[in-house]
């Protein structure tokens, strides 16, 4: 994998970090734009839950990128992309962000960094590919296309 993949992969495991430590630790400033009232004991436990979903896409992250083929990590990347575009940022615009009472600018900057994280998503896994062709990798690629 390239540096530069690699460099921005990384810069997405921070920013998952980030999420998960203000989701845990102090939950009320992302709280705050949902409008759902009083922060209870219930509502602080929601905010971990969904900072425990991160921990698991940095784990996710962490493992695809030690993956040794470019085909292997892109399934793994693509698929985080897509959740990110389509569960998440097009829920919001679509359904949730009006249900739930979201401001228009609080529903566009979540939807849209939601949305700009999917499509780097996507750029990372269209420019990861495979640079050398030594003959470990050739033969792996032989013994998968047998199975």
């Amino acid at each position: 994998m390239k540096l530069s993949l690699r460099v921005t992969l990384w810069v997405y495991i921070a920013f998952n970090v980030v999420q998960t430590a203000v989701l845990s630790l102090a939950p009320e400033m992302v709280d705050s734009a949902y409008r759902g009232g009083e922060m209870t004991p219930t509502r602080h436990f929601l905010w971990f839950a969904i900072a425990g979903y991160h921990v698991l896409i940095i784990a996710v992250t962490v493992v695809a990128m030690s993956l040794g083929r470019a085909a292997d990590r892109r399934k793994i990347i693509v698929i985080n992309a897509l959740m990110y575009i389509f569960w998440d940022a097009m829920a919001q615009i679509v359904h949730w962000g009006h249900a739930i009472g979201m401001t228009i600018s609080d529903l566009s900057v979540n939807s849209g960094v939601s949305l700009a994280v999917g499509l780097m998503l996507l750029v990372v896994a269209w420019l990861d590919r495979d640079t050398d062709a030594s003959p470990r990798n050739s033969r792996r690629d032989e013994v998968d296309r047998s199975c």
